[in-house]
This record gives C-alpha cells, sequence and structure tokens, in this order.
C-alpha cells in the first residue's frame, strides 16, 4: 500500500466530528485537489470522496450551526 493510501485510509478513519471547521476545509480542500489533478488510483479516490463526503458534511453543520447563533443574536436584537 502507498503512502497516499495509508494517508487516504486514515482520513477516512478520522473522525471528523472532532474538527473545526477550518480544519475540515482545509483537508477537503486538499482532497479536491488531489482529485482533480488525477493524482490519485481508482481505490484511492473512491475512498477520497468518501472522506471528502464526510468533511463536507462537517462543514455544512458547521456552518448551519453558526447560522443559528447568529440567527438568535439577530432575533435578540429585533426584541
Amino acid at each position: 500500500m502507498s503512502a497516499g493510501a495509508d494517508k487516504n485510509k486514515q482520513i477516512g478513519q478520522l473522525n471528523v466530528e472532532s474538527l473545526d471547521f477550518e480544519q475540515a476545509l482545509a483537508m477537503l480542500n486538499d482532497l479536491v485537489g488531489k482529485l482533480e489533478a488525477g493524482e490519485l488510483p481508482l481505490e484511492e479516490s473512491v475512498a477520497a470522496f468518501e472522506a471528502g463526503v464526510k468533511l463536507s458534511r462537517r462543514c455544512e453543520s458547521l456552518l448551519d450551526a453558526a447560522e443559528q447563533r447568529l440567527q438568535v443574536l439577530n432575533d435578540d436584537q429585533d426584541a
């Protein structure tokens, strides 16, 4: 197994729930760059894509939470 495969396997097993937004986004950008460059063999590409979906969902969840917090602040100002 190549070093890239080991890294992608680690990313696939990573608990994305422990990542903050900036960490998840940086990892997602890295994976997207590798996928777009065609640097990875098929199996590693699939693993990277799966990890990217998890990271994307984590980013979306964190953004939704931030939006809700801002909405609460806005609602408090309007009251």
